[in-house]
């Protein structure tokens, strides 16, 4: 009886025993490629441990006092929380398109912007706020921890249609979050990316198959419920948004005819919707064919940098826009 009773649990014991010792072999294959990934990552990319590390809460950010970075790790001058008085100042938000990757400080957009108002007689400061490859999960913490200690007269949204990607699964940082992010249990880790995947597989089903275009379908919900947050916090802070909508290079579409057309207007309406006023900057693009405004001076094709010229055209598109939601905005 002993021994009948026994025989029952070696099956499970073993099989147990199986499982056991496939999850610690794929604890420590996963491992390993993951250190090799890092390793890969520093060789193609020396400053990007240089130039930013790891946050609890951002996944990572840009080191402070380090690579051109200010001593908050934005890639900007040094700015007082309090505002000088008679300054007019606009606050900017946004991932590589805002902080200027590909151009040099003074031809970003928010630059070109506070001379712009500077000229029309304004005192006008701009308190950049933006990291490469952030998603709007990542700058909604940015918006509510700093936008406002800086007492800001606008908060200039910069989205670009990749902002609903998921920092660390989708890639679409460069690989940044993928270099940054350190799980206790990768097996878990990977267990949880597949999950991901495949509810993304499913809630996509009849979205279209382009991926800035299946980013806003897919996550349509979660795209209305980021945009009423930042609605809540303007209005919390008396303080008004400006979206401003980055145009995605397309290789066989210009501005004036881009598929990316219908998303553009519905996250325009359910931006308004939530209370911000909303620059779309395919009409300020749509006169010219996108090599006259997209970054090429890469190897690859950029779809989403633009070059000074086109940081020149979005200051202009702000600037008509700040007015129209300000029309006594003139010198001070």
């Amino acid at each position: 009886m002993v021994d009948r009773a026994a025989a029952r649990w070696v099956g499970p014991a073993l099989a147990l025993l199986s499982l056991t010792l496939f999850t610690c072999g794929a604890e420590v294959a996963l491992r390993w490629q993951h250190a090799r990934r890092i390793e890969r990552a520093v060789r193609r990319d020396p400053a990007r441990e240089l130039c930013t590390e790891p946050d609890p809460d951002l996944l990572y950010r840009y080191k402070p006092g380090r690579c051109g970075n200010n001593s908050h790790g934005y890639r900007d001058a040094e700015h007082a929380l309090d505002k000088a008085p008679g300054v007019f100042r606009f606050v900017v938000i946004g991932d590589s398109i805002a902080a200027g990757d590909g151009v040099k400080l003074d031809e970003r957009f928010d630059r070109a912007l506070e001379r712009r108002l500077d000229g029309a007689g304004l005192r006008a400061e701009a308190v950049n706020l933006a990291r490469t490859g952030y998603s709007t999960s990542q700058e909604l913490i940015v918006l509510e921890r700093e936008a406002y200690t800086y007492h800001p007269d606008v908060v200039v949204w910069s989205y670009v249609l990749n902002d609903p990607a998921d920092p660390v699964y989708h890639n679409a940082n460069g690989r940044l979050g993928r270099f940054f992010v350190r799980p206790r249990c990768f097996v878990c880790h990977e267990l949880a990316r597949l999950s991901f995947l495949l509810r993304e597989r499913i809630a996509a089903r009849g979205c279209p198959q382009e991926f800035h275009a299946m980013l806003q379908c897919t996550y349509a919900d979660r795209v209305a419920a980021d945009l009423a947050r930042i609605g809540a916090l303007s209005r919390e802070h008396a303080t008004p948004a400006l979206l401003v909508i980055h145009p995605v290079f397309e290789r066989d579409h210009g501005f004036a005819d881009s598929t990316l057309a219908p998303v553009h207007a519905e996250l325009a309406r359910e931006a308004r919707g939530a209370g911000l006023a909303v620059v779309d900057l395919l009409a300020a693009y749509a006169p010219y064919p996108p090599d006259a405004l997209r970054r090429t001076d890469q190897a690859w094709f950029d779809p989403w940098h633009p070059n000074a010229r086109g940081h020149a055209l979005a200051a202009e598109a702000i600037e008509r826009a700040l007015r129209e939601m300000n029309p006594n905005l003139s010198g001070k």
